[in-house]
């Protein structure tokens, strides 16, 4: 170690007083970062015995049976589907469902609706001349011929 030449003591003393400075400074440091640990706090547990509400009105669910929504435990109205959404399940509070049945409905654009109206008077057109060659067939039969009978009335009135 290099040790220090002090000519007077006056700087002896300076330089000890600054190492004693520096020294306090450390410890006041320390003793403020110890303080400054957080206390801990109590822990809590909280439990979630029901679902939190929502703002929305209904809960909605896939399902593949019946009997599956009616296992399942609803706390506002449910709307249980099946994925392919032919059928409709809707299940209240109190525990009844109602089943219904649905079917896709497509959109159709101006041009697609024309298409289809334009096919069906195609059909129709079919079906009226179909009808037709079947009342020819029916009417072009041979006439027999018949002579009319005729018949003469010589009865004279007396007039009075």
């Amino acid at each position: 170690m290099a040790y220090t030449y002090y000519p007077n003591n006056q700087f002896y003393m300076q330089d000890l007083q600054a190492m004693r400075d520096r020294i306090d400074t450390q410890m006041r440091q320390l003793q403020q970062q110890q303080n400054q640990q957080p206390i801990q706090q109590p822990i809590t547990q909280n439990f979630q015995i029901a679902p939190q509400n929502n703002n929305t009105e209904l809960e909605s669910k896939y399902a593949d049976s019946f009997d599956e929504v009616k296992n399942t435990f609803v706390m506002k109205t449910g709307i249980f589907a099946k994925k392919d959404f032919s059928t409709i399940w809707v299940k209240d509070v109190s525990g009844n469902i109602r089943t219904f049945s649905t079917e896709e409905v497509i959109e159709l654009d101006e041009k697609d609706r024309e298409i289809l109206d334009l096919q069906r008077q195609v059909n129709e057109l079919k079906g009226e001349i179909e009808n037709a060659k079947s009342v020819n067939t029916n009417i072009i039969k041979p006439v027999e011929s018949k002579k009319p009978t005729r018949t003469s009335s010589s009865t004279k009135s007396n007039a009075k």
